[in-house]
């Protein structure tokens, strides 16, 4: 019977030993999860460190940013209230310097026009009888140019703001040809003598025609009867640069004769 107990026991403890190994590589099974999984978790709150790092330097950099901005912005006032300031000035001088510019000229005309100087020629630039016509091509056949030259300008006596083209005829045989042309716009204050200079001078020869084409009112009052300025009616302006006026379109029969207060001014020849 002992015998027979004491084999029971070490069975008993044989099989006790088994589960012992068993329950000790579980827990070392366990342990190295746990290992790993601290691993895991160190790796990713570097990661989260690295990321926080960086987020922090891009705000650091974004707020540096910002204050770039402002400053930029607070010198670009500056600079712009400087300049607006500049722009003033010179704008006030270029005023000042045209207005100068346009008294001496002015000073100059009339006094060429008191001492009545033969680079004026035309009419006398006076308030006339009639006026108040549109669409009406004027054409100083009494004044052809007197020499090879060149015309400055015209002259009138306007009665409101003008719209004018101004046109060179050339004899051409029977007919005439449009050499060059000036359109002009301009206001005037009062009813009285204007001169108006071109844009660029118009070179000439003896004998053009100078003609003045007004496609709304004729602001240049006339006489009735009188000189030899021929005229017509015409909507549009039909006669461009290079085309082709017949002399019998100029010279209509039974018309009656009008002298308008229009002249023109420059640089002649004089052979």
């Amino acid at each position: 019977m002992r015998i027979a107990f004491l084999l029971l026991m070490v069975c008993i403890l044989g099989m006790g030993c088994a589960n012992c190994k068993s329950i000790e590589q579980q827990l070392d099974t366990c342990q190295k999860t746990l290992s790993d999984q601290d691993l895991i978790i160190k790796t990713k709150e570097s990661t989260i460190r690295q990321k926080d790092q960086e987020i922090k330097e891009k705000e650091d950099s974004i707020k540096k940013l910002e204050l770039q901005v402002i400053e930029l912005n607070r010198r670009m006032t500056i600079t712009s209230s400087e300049k607006g300031v500049y722009d003033e000035r010179i704008k006030k001088v270029s005023s000042l310097v045209r207005d100068f510019i346009k008294e001496q000229i002015q000073a100059n005309r009339e006094f060429l026009t008191k001492v009545e100087l033969e680079d004026f020629i035309g009419n006398e630039l006076i308030a006339r009888e009639y006026s108040g016509e549109s669409g009406i091509l004027v054409i100083d056949i009494e004044n052809p140019v007197p020499s090879d030259g060149q015309i400055n300008g015209i002259g009138g006596y306007f009665l409101g703001p003008t719209e004018v083209i101004v046109k060179l005829l050339r004899p051409m045989g029977n007919d005439y040809i449009i050499t060059d042309s000036q359109k002009l716009s301009f206001e005037i204050e009062k009813a009285g003598k204007t001169y108006v200079d071109f844009e660029n001078p118009l070179i000439v020869k003896k004998d053009d025609i100078v003609a003045f084409y007004f496609s709304k009112s004729v602001t240049a009052p006339y006489d009735s009867g009188l000189g030899t300025s021929a005229y017509l009616s015409i909507k549009d302006d039909i006669y461009e640069n290079g085309g082709r006026i017949p002399a019998d379109d100029l010279f209509q029969k039974n018309q009656i004769k009008r002298k308008y207060s229009l002249n023109y001014y420059g640089i002649f020849i004089q052979n």
